[in-house]
């Protein structure tokens, strides 16, 4: 068994044992102080993972959140003005040096600042003045699993506590048994679609594109499958005109106020001759349906879906020969400037 397989369905007990007495600090220190709006740091998959705390926030709250390009203090140290702000980082290893150095320039220009990491210490945490560990355990494969469900639980936990939102703080509270399911999930139709392709788009919305990107990250990383994400919404504004017969199309639709639109957009993709791996829980004529499991609150479904993917992707590329826990020319921590 790959540690890509293995650590992606440690997630579920990852999650249920995560201590987030870090985030009870910070959202007392958030509701004394309400910031103005935040920005949010990362790379990658912590990049996603901040997207789609992100787009949580600004539908629960309607506060702004912008993610910064960590090369605007790193390269060309740009001043921030950002008085009032919350900076939030995120990264698995506590050790980019564009993302420190963001998060010190926005500290530098007034920002309150705090760092999701899950190693601790680290030169993010020391940097940080609001460190939240993220506690996914060690990660030996390069492409990061149980550590993206981890920081995303652990920032819903933020804002759950920040909001007063007792109906996500239950729903996180059972998350972990959705999770463990999730995990288990037969998505195996999946691998004998995929096994032979080159390319693919990956589509969500909502939290649902966040995950996109993120699947569409471990396409590439791990099964050396080009797979490239997009809205629900901008995929009509163009890319859909290269899609023809047999060109796949791994498209998320959870039960959300997206859903229909989403389903009626598979259906668009399947009269096109798009080969549609329907990742819901409803069906669509000609698509081929993988599963969701339910994330038992709109903010979680996504969690649920990626997971089945983690463990459907660790497979598709053994499937298709390749080693998901060391990809060529990669390396557990990137150290970018």
């Amino acid at each position: 068994m790959s540690f890509m397989l293995q650590e992606a369905r440690e997630s579920a007990e990852r999650v249920a044992a995560q201590d987030f007495s870090s985030v009870l600090a910070l959202a007392e220190a958030l509701k004394a102080r309400p910031p103005r709006g935040v920005v949010t740091v990362g790379r990658g998959t912590s990049d996603h993972a901040l997207g789609y705390w992100a787009y949580v926030l600004m539908h629960s709250r309607g506060m702004p959140v912008a993610s910064l390009p960590p090369s605007l203090s790193s390269v060309l140290a740009t001043p921030w003005q950002v008085e009032g702000y919350l900076a939030l980082a995120a990264s698995q290893s506590g050790s980019p040096p564009d993302v420190i150095a963001m998060l010190q320039a926005l500290m530098a220009g007034g920002a309150q600042s705090a760092a999701l990491v899950n190693v601790v210490p680290s030169p993010l945490a020391e940097a940080s003045q609001h460190v939240l560990p993220v506690q996914a355990g060690e990660e030996k494969s390069v492409a990061a699993t149980k550590s993206f469900i981890a920081t995303v639980t652990l920032a819903l936990r933020l804002l759950a506590h920040w909001h007063g939102d007792a109906a996500l703080s239950q729903a996180l509270d059972a998350l972990p048994e959705r999770l463990h399911q999730a995990a288990q999930a037969d998505w195996a139709a999946a691998i004998e679609v995929l096994r032979p392709q080159e390319r693919l788009f990956v589509v969500g919305r909502g939290t649902g594109l966040p995950v996109a990107q993120e699947a569409a990250l471990k396409c590439k990383e791990t099964c050396q499958l080009q797979g490239e994400a997009f809205s629900a919404a901008e995929v009509r504004h163009g890319p859909m005109a290269i899609v023809h017969d047999g060109f796949p199309v791994l498209l998320f639709a959870p039960p959300d106020r997206y859903q229909e639109d989403a389903l009626q957009l598979a259906a668009r993709f399947a009269e096109r001759g798009a080969r549609v791996l329907l990742v819901s829980d409803k069906r669509v004529p000609d698509t081929l349906h993988l599963p969701l499991v339910d994330g038992g609150h709109e903010a979680l479904h996504g969690l649920t879906g990626i997971l089945s993917w983690y463990v459907t992707a660790a497979l598709l590329a053994e499937a298709r020969g390749l080693n998901p826990d060391e990809p060529p020319f990669l390396q557990k921590v990137t150290q970018t400037v």
